[in-house]
């Protein structure tokens, strides 16, 4: 039997209390477990493990990375509510996770607000619209024109409905009144195989998708969504560059933990990870994959959340675009 001396027994009395209020906080021993909503070999993917190399020795403990791929977030964000609100796991994604899909599916398996804690920005990417080689476009205003010309050409597909490139499609259409439809795929590079075969007519996705094939012949970028020219692709003009200023926006990416984890630990992984994006070697890398290294604090992040809802929402629901 262990005695307890009337000092030892002083001091852990003095340290209850605090101790049964303190947050769950996961032991420094245990591995910090970074979720991927695609999978292996994705660009997401390369991000993450570029990223989780750098952050053991600013953590004190190791990092491991595991798949959770399906629905562009959804059965990841599903996973994030099982997990306990200790800090033990941060999730990678796009941030139609939190910010699109409320207004995109009828209900949820997760509640964004309460099971999801936005930790900082990762990185964001340049939104492309490319025509396929059947429509002789080379500018957005040739393809505006060959689609009033002749109505088949208006199919335009997305690799995603619950993306910033679906919606975007749909402000095309709004912004030019030409007949242009709205044509969903499984990811990009099935519409981009239908593009080079001329299956489909034009596509909108993230830039770095179609880069390759652009400047090997097999498709035509016609330009950019962002409000400057992209550094990976510097040739390419935007859409504000041709008059179509309104026709903006970018696929943002970043960090969550479990709603409930505690402040002090999203704002040092906010910190810590921000500190990684923008060492250098790391900002290059990312570059290389069409992707611009961000971060910033939560607070900022949960801004960045509301206002792209805030923008996309009416655009959606407009144009009826629903998930289910």
């Amino acid at each position: 039997m262990t005695l307890l001396t009337r000092r030892r027994f002083s001091r852990l009395a003095a340290a209850l209390p605090f101790a049964l209020s303190a947050p769950h906080i996961a032991r420094a021993e245990q591995p910090l477990r970074m979720i991927v909503v695609v999978p292996p070999g994705a660009t997401m993917d390369t991000i993450v493990r570029v990223v989780a190399d750098k952050l053991p020795p600013l953590l004190g403990r190791s990092v491991l990375v595991e798949y959770r791929p399906g629905g562009t977030g959804l059965v990841a964000g599903s996973f994030m509510k099982s997990t306990s609100p200790d800090g033990s796991h941060i999730l990678f994604s796009p941030i139609s996770v939190a910010a699109f899909f409320p207004f995109l599916y009828s209900s949820l398996p997760y509640d964004p607000e309460r099971d999801l804690a936005p930790v900082c920005e990762g990185a964001f990417a340049a939104n492309a619209l490319v025509a396929s080689n059947g429509t002789g476009a080379s500018t957005l205003k040739d393809y505006v024109e060959a689609v009033r010309r002749d109505p088949h050409l208006g199919s335009v597909g997305t690799s995603s409905l619950g993306s910033v490139g679906a919606f975007l499609v749909t402000l095309l259409r709004k912004t030019t009144g030409a007949d242009i439809r709205l044509v969903a795929y499984r990811g990009g590079q099935p519409l981009l195989t239908d593009l080079i075969g001329n299956h489909v007519s034009a596509g909108q996705s993230v830039l770095s998708d179609y880069l390759d094939s652009h400047r090997s012949g097999l498709v035509r970028i016609l330009g950019v969504t962002t409000e400057q020219r992209s550094k990976l692709a510097p040739d390419i003009p935007t859409f504000k560059e041709q008059s179509f200023a309104e026709l903006h926006g970018q696929t943002y990416m970043g960090f969550f933990v479990r709603g409930g984890t505690a402040q002090g630990l999203v704002t040092q992984y906010a910190a810590a990870l921000t500190k990684v994006l923008a060492m250098p070697d790391v900002a290059s890398r990312l570059a290389t994959l069409g992707v611009e290294a961000t971060g910033g604090t939560p607070e900022q992040f949960a801004q960045t959340l509301k206002r792209e809802r805030e923008r996309w929402e009416p655009v959606a629901r407009e144009a009826g675009i629903k998930l289910s």
